[in-house]
């Protein structure tokens, strides 16, 4: 039988069985992929921060993974999360209790390295974190705005060689654009780039999460990336087309 370990290596996805994640299954392998480059960047032991848990759900592999020693889980968890393509949800009905009982029921997890923090990083300082983690994963409102304002704080939270990680991509684009800038007008060396379907990755300092395997071959297929962001955002070419189909009916141009 496999270990965990080998599992997180093969990009196993039935290790996403046990919760309900809101992820494609290129953005699990993307997620595997991240969980197995982490721990091999950090010699087989770091610590992870996630905004933006759910039901824990891309937390599935960190909590069962032995490598993975400390978790924070920060998620306010207000009545209404506001989202760029206008239609918000409400998430409140999961509660954090909800969440940690559905991660203890994920093969083989340590659920008491989870830490919850029920803030918004618009409330929450450096100082106000049990450690500083290694890693973060951002998936948390998404607005280019929040997205901006979570990285800022992780940016500030972890230390000069260590990466974080968002989803949905091509939603908080224009976010992610403007971090992009931020971080070449601090003069700060990074290196970014995009993972199936949604993930996209930034790199500082020493951290070369993409050259080990399997990151580095499953980067070598982020072209699946690129493709899904441009399909899934098509419906805004085909309304401006509707748009100009109308708009140019004889009827308009009275």
């Amino acid at each position: 039988m496999s270990t965990i370990q080998e599992q997180i290596d093969q990009q196993d996805l039935t290790l996403f069985k046990t919760i309900e994640s809101q992820s494609s299954e290129d953005d699990r392998r993307s997620f595997l992929a991240l969980n197995s480059a982490f721990r091999q960047w950090k010699g087989g032991r770091f610590t992870f921060l996630e905004i933006g848990s759910y039901k824990g759900g891309s937390l599935q592999s960190y909590v069962a993974d032995p490598g993975c020693t400390k978790i924070i889980s920060i998620d306010p968890r207000p009545k209404f999360v506001p989202d760029a393509r206008e239609k918000g949800g409400d998430y409140s009905h999961v509660t954090t209790q909800n969440m940690l009982d559905l991660l203890a029921k994920v093969p083989g997890a340590d659920v008491k390295k989870v830490i919850p923090i029920e803030k918004g990083t618009e409330s929450l300082k450096q100082a106000d974190l049990p450690f500083q983690p290694d890693f973060c994963f951002i998936d948390g409102e998404h607005t280019d705005a929040a997205m901006l304002r979570d990285a800022r704080f992780c940016l500030n939270a972890m230390g000069p060689d260590s990466a974080m990680a968002f989803h949905d991509g091509d939603i908080i684009y224009l976010g992610l654009n403007a971090l992009l800038q931020e971080l070449e007008a601090a003069g700060r060396a990074f290196r970014a780039y995009n993972l199936p379907s949604s993930v996209f990755v930034i790199e500082f300092g020493k951290c070369r999460l993409s050259q080990s395997e399997p990151m580095r071959s499953w980067r070598d297929q982020n072209y699946k990336g690129y493709l899904y962001a441009l399909v899934r955002n098509d419906v805004f070419r085909t309304t401006a087309r509707e748009y100009w189909r109308i708009a140019e009916h004889p009827a308009f141009k009275l």
